[in-house]
């Protein structure tokens, strides 16, 4: 396979701008040149208060050097930054404007020499190294023109070409400084943009109102977008939701909050359906005031493909692991069925014939109980979600538990929940059936009487609800254990109850763990992720 040849370097490029910094200073130096340009105007017309042909030529010049700075802003305001051309031209303009005004005003002793040195300035910092020592050098002829069209007293001979060595020195100097940092401004800027380049994961900063400033290479591609027609954009219009939702990154600005790892489908510029990964960073200056926001995103395409393949063959384990658990459980009810049948086979005792009955209906509703379980533990738990907010299926389970156990006067009950909303992207019902096995289990086990504490936390992380009893917990032997299918330390039980509870809640891309207290007891702790109000729209 060939490999494209570089592009070839343009005998000029030493030559072109090199200014790559924020367009304010850009709008900063244009209004020191306006101001500059007015008092120097000013200056002028006070030492030639007469209307000469010189005021004449000077006023055409100061008249161009107007009409350049005003086109300058316009370019300014309507591009976002200065091309090279017109960098060029005004930088010569700001020369001849400065050069005729020396020139009208006694040359070398001409008060407004000063001004040769914020032109070259200006040179270097906005075009380059080589660039300021050009205007440097012109500055340099034209102050030798001028100190050779003034002769000075021969009593002055001396400090007449003394003050041109300095001023020379002056603008070499000038043209080495500023040329110096602009040259080391841009090869940080290069150093950093190889950097980003070279990264994986897209990255990309916006200013505080998604105005795109930087963007990288991995960024474009993922996005299929060209890299040179992106800075300037805004995110909404190159990060598109499939859903038609709000941009994250522009919610991550309105809300003044960060994303972490926030998964969502955007529609490429090749029309394709990408899964993203994205991270925000806000960016805020010393006085605390947001000015932009830093995101990092990487395509999650093939990897949920994976994570779709892994789940599929997790799940055909499980069912593999599971069938072994069903057998071994369902071997003693059938057992039992099955010696009742016998036995009632072989006697005419009524009474033992009904006793006989009363087993095979115990042990065939237990056999039904264990399919039962199997099959809902089994089922995918994919379901349409919504928009909810989960201190509402608190609430209920609260008072549902309530009502249940109030035969139970060593029973109490609590519950804690927040003042502010605490939306879940859930299915209501499932997360009604875990919230409802957790707290009928930790009831169940206080059979000495206690209180059962539910508690719901909202922080800047998962929304978090604990389920806090006072029985005889869990022996720390047993903790890792209890969400196995089938395993139970009740007389009477499947097992499958924590096992469900843990599937559905992984589902829902949450996390469930149990600990023991300190003071006897078992605490349940469900953490489900924060839905953002850009979900609701989806």
């Amino acid at each position: 396979m060939s490999k494209t040849p570089p592009p070839k370097k343009s005998f000029f490029a030493p030559l072109q701008p090199t200014y790559d910094g924020p367009a304010s200073w850009l709008w900063f130096v244009g209004a020191a040149r306006f101001v500059i340009l007015v008092v120097v105007c000013g200056g002028t017309f006070l030492d030639f208060p007469e209307l000469t042909i010189n005021i004449v030529m000077l006023l055409l010049i100061y008249g161009a050097a107007t009409i350049s700075s005003s086109w300058y802003f316009i370019v300014l305001r309507r591009e976002g930054s200065i091309p090279a051309t017109l960098t060029w031209t005004q930088v010569l303009v700001d020369f001849g404007v400065v050069s005729a005004t020396i020139s009208y005003t006694g040359g070398q002793a001409s008060f407004f020499t000063f001004l040769l040195v914020i032109v070259i300035l200006e040179a270097g910092v906005l075009m380059g190294f080589a660039q300021g020592f050009i205007f440097a050098l012109l500055a340099t002829c034209f102050m030798l023109y001028q100190s050779m069209a003034w002769p000075p007293p021969e009593k002055d001979f001396f400090l007449h070409w003394y003050n041109f060595l300095i001023q020379s020195i002056a603008f070499f100097f000038t043209a080495f400084i500023s040329g110096y940092w602009n040259q080391r401004i841009n090869r940080m800027k290069r150093f950093q943009r190889e950097i980003l380049d070279n990264m994986n994961s897209g990255f990309l900063i916006a200013d505080a109102k998604g105005i795109i400033i930087a963007i990288n290479k991995a960024a474009c591609q993922i996005l299929g977008l060209d890299e040179e027609n992106v800075t300037g954009r805004h995110v909404e219009g190159i990060m598109r939701p499939s859903s038609g939702m709000e941009c994250p990154i522009s919610t991550a600005l309105r809300h003044e909050e960060d994303f972490s790892s926030y998964e969502f489908h955007a529609q490429t510029h090749h029309d394709q359906n990408t899964l993203l990964g994205l991270t925000t960073n806000r960016i805020h200056d010393t006085y605390g005031q947001l000015t932009g926001i830093i995101a990092t995103f990487t395509d999650l395409t093939e990897m949920a493909r994976m994570r779709q393949e892994l789940q599929q063959q997790d799940r055909m384990a499980v069912v593999g692991e599971l069938s072994a658990g069903l057998a071994h459980e369902i071997r003693n009810p059938v057992a039992s069925i099955r010696g009742a049948a016998d036995e009632m086979r072989k006697t005419d005792d009524a009474a033992m014939i009904k006793r006989l009955g009363k087993i095979a209906i115990r042990e065939s509703d237990r056999l039904n109980e264990i399919v039962t379980s199997f099959l809902e533990f089994a089922r995918d738990p994919s379901r349409p979600r919504n928009i909810v907010d989960i201190r509402g299926i608190a609430g209920e389970v609260f008072d549902s538990l309530k009502e249940k156990f109030a035969v139970n006067s060593s029973l109490a009950l609590k519950i804690d929940l927040p003042d502010n909303p605490c939306p879940v992207l859930c299915d209501p019902i499932q997360i009604r059936q875990v919230f409802m096995n957790l707290g009928q289990n930790a009831l169940e086990a206080m059979e000495a009487g206690g209180t059962l504490t539910i508690t719901m936390k909202h922080t800047s992380g998962p929304i978090e609800c604990t389920f806090e009893d006072e029985g005889p917990g869990i022996p720390p032997d047993k903790i890792a254990r209890i969400f196995e299918p089938f395993f139970t330390e009740k007389a009477q039980g499947v097992g499958m109850g924590l096992a469900i509870c843990m599937r559905l809640v992984n589902a829902h891309d949450g996390t469930i763990q149990a600990a023991s207290r300190l003071q006897g007891g078992t605490v349940m702790t469900v953490r489900l992720p924060i839905a953002h109000e850009k979900e609701s729209k989806s």
